[in-house]
């Protein structure tokens, strides 16, 4: 099979939930295997090719891969919660230029009891290399399906991005809790990865960046690693279950201090109101478009940020009062109900009010005029 080989180019680069399904559904156990997705899931490509080997050592920067068929890649530089070195998955195409970059979720840890006594973080201990992926669910999920034309990523080339640090895909840091040491080096990691994407995609126009649950945080937190990387690209965000709400007590402290999070100086108050956050990147960038999927009772959220179901509703609210609202270019799809995330039912979930998720992506994506907020009562 020919070998996708794009020109080499160089460009410096100056939250801890599960990526689960959002019915009742689903086949697998998600309560006690965060990370799991269906791989039967509708809409899959359940036939596209996979190699489990590394596409290209880091010898080049440029990544060689087949087309449209997943490969595997280690990078040097990166590291899971145990220390062991991880990397991504590709899928590239020849059929635009435009770069879809899916960051997994799995929930997320920042002790010894949430990182070992009853561990709520995915992959941590056991890491994430090509035998992981190579049963990965989420390859067959709609949204990496090339085969249906209403997928609005179709023609796209795709990254896998594997979340195995407990840190939302934010940290920099190295931890010891109890007898164990944690590398909390998500955002490390993008670091690591971004100059490969760049100099595999050089003429990227258009990159769509968007995460689930632990990702859809990573997404965001990430944003600006991005835009750094492909500064002649529009970079655009889309949360699925990611609304920054500020967490009870001292937890959003513990969070950004033990992994190590960076937030941006121009960020004010963002390190003791996390609302603040999607509003900043609004502002900040007014021609990206910033979309955010919820749900308002989050069982999975709200549980992390530990709150009653009623009060995250309130919170969630005034965070789409205070962030989105008003905001040309941040809009949301909120639905009524206590499930978690949307994408693994891109084509699937419809609005009572009648916009199904599908057309929603799809106009931000395009950049639709018609891309609007969607609210349940």
């Amino acid at each position: 099979m020919r070998k996708l080989l794009l020109t080499l180019f160089f460009a410096s680069v100056p939250l801890w939930f599960a990526a689960c399904g959002d019915d009742d559904d689903d086949t697998c156990d998600r309560e006690l295997n965060p990370e799991c997705i269906d791989a039967g899931t509708p809409g899959g490509n359940a036939d596209a090719g996979f190699d489990a080997g590394t596409a290209d050592p880091d010898g080049g920067l440029a990544i060689v891969a087949d087309p449209e068929v997943w490969t595997w890649v280690d990078v040097a530089g990166t590291a899971c919660g145990n220390g062991a070195q991880t990397g991504i998955g590709i899928n590239p195409t020849n059929a635009s230029t435009d770069l879809y970059i899916f960051m997994q979720g799995g929930g997320a840890c920042w002790d010894e009891l949430t990182c070992f006594t009853r561990p709520s973080a995915s992959y941590l201990s056991t890491g994430y290399q090509a035998a992981q992926f190579q049963t990965e669910g989420s390859r067959n999920l709609y949204m990496f399906n090339r085969v249906q034309e209403a997928n609005p990523f179709q023609d796209m080339s795709f990254i896998f991005v594997p979340y195995c640090t407990g840190d939302v895909h934010g940290g920099n840091a190295v931890q010891t809790y109890g007898a164990n040491q944690v590398h909390h080096k998500g955002a490390a990691n993008v670091q690591a990865w971004l100059p490969r994407l760049a100099a595999t995609f050089p003429t990227t126009q258009r990159v769509f960046l968007a995460g689930s649950s632990a990702g859809a945080f990573g997404a965001q937190l990430n944003y600006e690693r991005v835009i750094a990387a492909f500064p002649s690209a529009e970079v655009h965000v889309l949360a699925d279950s990611g609304q920054m709400i500020t967490p009870a007590g001292p937890l959003l402290n513990t969070w950004l201090t033990n992994w190590g999070v960076s937030i941006p100086a121009a960020c004010t108050d963002c390190t003791t109101d996390f609302t603040k956050f999607p509003a900043y990147l609004a502002d900040t960038y007014p021609d990206t478009r910033f979309g955010l999927l919820a749900w308002d009772q989050d069982n999975v959220l709200r549980a992390f940020f530990g709150y009653p179901a009623a009060t995250y509703r309130t919170l969630t609210l005034q965070l789409l009062t205070s962030s989105y609202d008003g905001r040309a270019n941040a809009k949301y799809f909120l639905k009524v109900g206590t499930q978690h995330t949307f994408l693994s039912g891109l084509n699937t979930i419809t609005s009572t009010t009648g916009v199904t998720l599908n057309t929603w992506v799809t106009q931000w994506v395009t950049g639709d005029a018609a891309w609007s907020n969607v609210q349940e009562q």
